[in-house]
């Protein structure tokens, strides 16, 4: 009678209808049977269907599951606690023995964490190309982690250039049986264009399929593309309760945007203390950028009493991580004295690590400090790196070099040409220095 329950909740699960599958697998679980205990700890590691994902419930099964005869268990624990992988799968010496045996026999589950082995050479010889080997005999017999798997080392070339489309139809397959990962990564072909023509609109509707089985992931880039209007229409709002989605779902990267939209009033009403309170939690699970949020919050006063030194303490952190914008707000403290010493050189040196690490307001303050020491050349060649990444108060600089010819021949039409750009991506200065350099207004411009 088990055996009969679980080949049903076995099936159930690959036919990914998880909600159907769960309460078999419970009750398999109260009986100490260690398969059921493995899907249970799947089953809550990765929170599928209406199953909340619980890390502490899928090690506890998991375990259960590993020292009561499941060897593909010890693999899920490795996978959930990466860092201690090599550690999870050392306990067993007989495991990859025990799962050969049994993924040879056919069962699929063992192939698949065969393949995982491999891949990650976990206790075994790294071999990319044997593990894809199990991944795609559990692929073949319907298998959807595996065609996620498959798909995302063909994604990243780990099997070779060129087989794009191959990741495309992996993640095709995994999607058709109704698997978010699956439909994710499908979202990301059509977005990145990756084995398939550029469609944002198909990656919008591959994006809602996985969040609606509960991809977090997708919540997050639903936010992004909501921001920018690609796919859709700009809609903050919508943007917002993406972000907000996801970071109640756990997805941490989603931390940062959801502060934004409360830093910004984006969608919501703006409110510093909640913005502050989700940079710091973004900060503390490793996003770099949070640590500049939180210093303009303190030189600013931002929902807290202004303190230009703990201000320069955030800068600092987002430096010493190597983030450029953190190292160019520093040195925006060291040139004013905020916080620290006013010390102009060292802003300087601080200008400069920022920019070669790409970041354009420190191109510009180069520029400008250029400009006027009268550097004039080096202003320009600041201000046209800073301006080749979009940033439009580099073009107006731009623009002002090429009409009083400062560093560059006089060219009033590229001048021009600069402030349209500027204008173009919503400057507001842009068409104020028209007016003040021609003297005439933006519409009798245009004519």
């Amino acid at each position: 009678m088990n055996n009969t329950k679980l080949e049903t909740a076995e099936k159930l699960f690959l036919a990914c209808q998880f909600d159907r599958a769960f309460p078999l697998f419970e009750e398999l679980a109260e009986e100490n049977n260690s398969r059921a205990l493995f899907f249970l700890g799947v089953l809550h590691g990765y929170g599928l269907g209406h199953v909340k994902k619980d890390q502490e419930k899928s090690l506890t099964a998991l375990e259960k599951s590993a020292v009561t005869g499941e060897p593909g268990a010890w693999v899920e624990l490795a996978s959930l606690l990466y860092r201690r992988a090599e550690e999870i799968v050392a306990v067993d010496e007989t495991l990859k023995h025990r799962i050969l045996e049994k993924a040879t026999a056919g069962d699929v589950i063992s192939q698949y964490e065969l393949g995982v082995l491999y891949i990650n050479g976990w206790g075994v010889e790294q071999e990319i190309e044997g593990g894809s080997m199990w991944l795609k005999r559990a692929a073949d017999a319907g298998f959807f982690m595996a065609m996620d798997d498959l798909g995302v080392l063909y994604k990243e070339r780990a099997l070779g250039k060129g087989k794009e489309k191959d990741a495309w139809s992996y993640f095709l397959r995994a999607a058709g049986l109704g698997y978010r990962g699956g439909e994710f990564h499908l979202g990301e072909c059509y977005y990145e264009g990756i084995g398939v023509e550029q469609d944002l609109e198909k990656a919008v509707t591959c994006y809602k399929r996985a969040l609606a089985h509960g991809s977090m992931e997708a919540a997050d880039a639903l936010g992004t593309m909501a921001v920018l209007g690609e796919g859709m229409p700009v809609d903050e709002k919508a943007a917002f309760t993406y972000f907000r989605t996801a970071v109640k779902g756990g997805y941490i990267a989603s931390l940062y945007k959801l502060g934004d939209c409360y830093y910004y009033g984006r969608g919501t009403a703006q409110d510093f203390g909640r913005a502050r309170d989700l940079f710091e939690k973004a900060w503390d699970n490793g996003d770099k950028a949070a640590a500049v949020r939180m210093g303009t919050i303190y030189l600013s006063g931002l929902g807290v009493e202004q303190d230009s030194r703990k201000a320069v303490d955030w800068f600092t952190q987002s430096a010493e991580s190597g983030d450029p914008d953190g190292i160019f707000y520093l040195g925006e403290c060291a040139w004013y004295g905020e916080g620290m010493t006013k010390d102009k050189k060292k802003a300087v040196a601080l200008y400069v690590d920022a920019a070669e690490g790409g970041q354009e307001q420190a191109m510009t303050r180069l520029g400008q400090i250029a400009l006027e020491e009268g550097h004039s050349e080096e202003a320009v060649q600041w201000f046209t790196r800073a301006a080749a990444l979009g940033f439009t108060t580099a073009e107006n600089f731009l623009a002002i070099c090429y009409y009083k010819g400062a560093g560059v021949p006089r060219n009033e039409k590229t001048a021009r040409e600069w402030l349209d750009r500027s204008e173009n991506q919503g400057d507001a200065e842009a068409p104020l220095i028209k007016q003040n350099l021609w003297g005439i207004t933006l519409g009798s411009f245009k004519q």
